[in-house]
């Protein structure tokens, strides 16, 4: 059977996780999808272990990078022999709730929508300390302030992401920003975005380490913004937003890092599930 939907994952040295990654997706409701993993070149045991669920599950392919290329790379690889109509993200430290894939192609099939993302609960080893939940109807506007979805959350058709050339290789991309290029391109082609107002994935970032971004990475990323300003068309004044990742950049990493915490925190306590708590075994069923 055809699978419907195509899991693109680009991994690198995540042996420590990728376990729990893969097997929230086995756990998923919905049934007919393929996962295709690309080793960017790890250190660990990261591709053994992805070739140990390929060799039990024909649903997982594996491929390998001969060394580190980035992750637009990888996915370009993993797109290029994906057969689904679909195609899905998921990022090997992360987790899926268990009906995630089920609620996204329900939404794409029944909805005028191009790219569905999802909210997404911060969590680490001690459990769930924050969230994300982005607009529900994001516009193109968005792109000056930051992104319109989490990328590990989204899903969209296979000819909406080939129809764009796939992910940008290029060296402002390779800083972690090939979703921000794919997003600009994407408004450009004139597609709708959509937020389920749910979490639906679990990001992994640990509350004790969390790590200030690199002094090259905000300049690229406001070199993007300032492009993305340009090619949408955008109101002049908006090209103020570009400076945001200068000013970070210019921060002590501490307040940057408490002040990180602090948004994703209180976002967690003003919402509905402030509550809700993470057992990894409860949430894959083991």
């Amino acid at each position: 059977m055809t699978p419907k939907v195509s899991i693109l994952m680009g991994i690198y040295n995540c042996e420590k996780t990728l376990r729990h990654a893969l097997d929230s997706i086995i756990r998923q409701t919905y049934k007919n999808w393929e996962v295709i993993i690309c080793d960017d070149g790890s250190h660990d045991k990261s591709y053994e272990i992805a070739m140990e669920y390929a060799a039990k599950d024909n649903r997982f392919i594996v491929i390998r990078n001969p060394e580190n290329l980035g992750l637009a790379v990888s996915l370009n690889r993993c797109l290029q022999i994906a057969k689904g109509e679909y195609i899905m993200r998921q990022d090997g430290d992360d987790l899926m709730e268990v009906s995630r894939i089920e609620k996204q192609v329900q939404y794409m099939g029944n909805n005028n929508c191009d790219v569905c993302g999802t909210g997404a609960f911060v969590f680490d080893e001690t459990g769930i300390w924050g969230l994300r939940m982005p607009d529900i109807n994001p516009e193109k506007e968005i792109m000056a302030k930051g992104v319109p979805v989490i990328h590990a959350t989204v899903i969209m058709k296979k000819n909406t992401l080939t129809g764009v050339n796939g992910y940008s290789e290029t060296k402002l991309t390779r800083q972690r920003l090939e979703d921000y290029d794919l997003w600009t391109k994407l408004f450009e082609k004139g597609c709708i975005f959509h937020n389920l107002n749910e979490p639906l994935y679990y990001y992994r970032i640990d509350k004790n380490s969390y790590q200030r971004r690199k002094r090259k990475f905000r300049l690229a990323e406001g070199r993007l913004r300032l492009k993305a300003c340009r090619r949408l068309g955008l109101p002049f004044w908006m090209r103020i937003y570009a400076l945001k990742p200068l000013i970070l950049m210019l921060m002590p990493s501490v307040l940057v890092q408490k002040l990180n915490i602090r948004r994703l925190t209180n976002r967690l306590k003003s919402s509905a599930y402030n509550n809700f708590t993470l057992n990894i075994s409860n949430l894959l069923h083991i």
